[in-house]
């Protein structure tokens, strides 16, 4: 006997627009984990590798390393602008694997933190988020990495933090009394015991009541100003190798470092300039910069 065939199952609008979700689910995974094409690897390594040079300098060299270690954070944002987060998430693997395998895994740290920062400004860059933005939430970010960092160290050195909170204690006492000595050296020694030194302490007794987020405003605090400086630098660099990026910072300061390149092309012999070289590279930077303020006043 010949089976009764059952009929087809109808599709329905719903199970279509299902399935067209889980295509481009995949579709999009597809995107995101593709394999390189020789140009993005040969590109990668070789970035990367500048990344791994500069670290090891950085550590090797006597004296100038932590100007190399502001270096770092271009390189990866290079990466992004060039080729993609993809490739730099790559690149930046393979550079910490080399940090590791060359130098061991102490210094494994402070090129994941140079990394990161170089990714998330390239990506930031790349779509042109606010400032603002980029500031507030790359501080933050840091902080908070910093901050697990510090957690870390303690459960794995089995030093309490309540020692560093001790020697924090301890400094801050050291930094009253040397305020004391310094107002009544100046003649204001009755307005601070009596206008400012209140109010310090009563923001100190908080902060040591609630170590733990007076610790991450002090790291926040601390970071703050590195953050602008590793911004700034990355976004200078950037420009001047041709990258169409928001220029940081904007407004009033902005005007004002404007007229302070101005007056700095006096000093730049004229010889220099005729030369390729980061002289001849920084003229052309300021001068592209004042035609773009003159395209935005027209």
């Amino acid at each position: 006997m010949i089976e009764e065939v059952p009929e087809d199952e109808r599709i329905t609008p719903a199970d279509s627009h299902q399935a067209e979700q889980r295509a481009s689910k995949r579709h999009r995974f597809q995107l995101s984990a593709r394999r390189l094409t020789a140009l993005e690897i040969a590109e990668g390594a070789l970035l990367a590798d500048i990344g791994v040079i500069f670290q090891l300098a950085a550590i090797y060299l006597p004296v100038g390393g932590d100007i190399l270690r502001l270096l770092i954070p271009i390189v990866f944002a290079i990466i992004v602008l060039r080729r993609g987060l993809y490739v730099g998430c790559m690149s930046f693997c393979v550079a910490l694997f080399l940090v590791g395998v060359i130098t061991g895994p102490a210094n494994i740290i402070l090129m994941l933190l140079e990394g990161l920062a170089g990714l998330f400004l390239g990506v930031t860059m790349k779509y042109r988020i606010n400032q603002l933005v980029i500031v507030f939430v790359g501080t933050t970010s840091s902080a908070f990495l910093l901050y697990g960092l510090f957690v870390l160290i303690d459960l794995f050195s089995g030093i309490p933090l309540t020692d560093l909170i001790q020697s924090l204690h301890q400094a801050f006492n050291g930094f009253i009394s040397f305020m004391n000595g310094a107002a009544y050296g100046v003649g204001l020694g009755s307005w601070w015991q009596h206008t400012l030194l209140p109010g310090v302490n009563a923001f100190a007794q908080l902060a040591f009541t609630y170590w733990w987020a007076g610790f991450y405003l002090l790291t926040w605090v601390t970071t703050l100003p590195v953050v602008i400086a590793v911004y700034y630098i990355t976004n200078l660099f950037v420009r001047m190798l041709g990258y169409k990026v928001s220029p940081f910072p904007g407004g009033l300061l902005e005007k004002l470092l404007y007229r302070w390149k101005r007056s700095t092309l006096k000093l730049i012999p004229k010889h220099s300039i005729n030369r390729p070289g980061l002289a001849r590279a920084y003229v052309r930077e300021t001068r592209r910069q004042s035609m773009a303020r003159y395209r935005e006043k027209s």
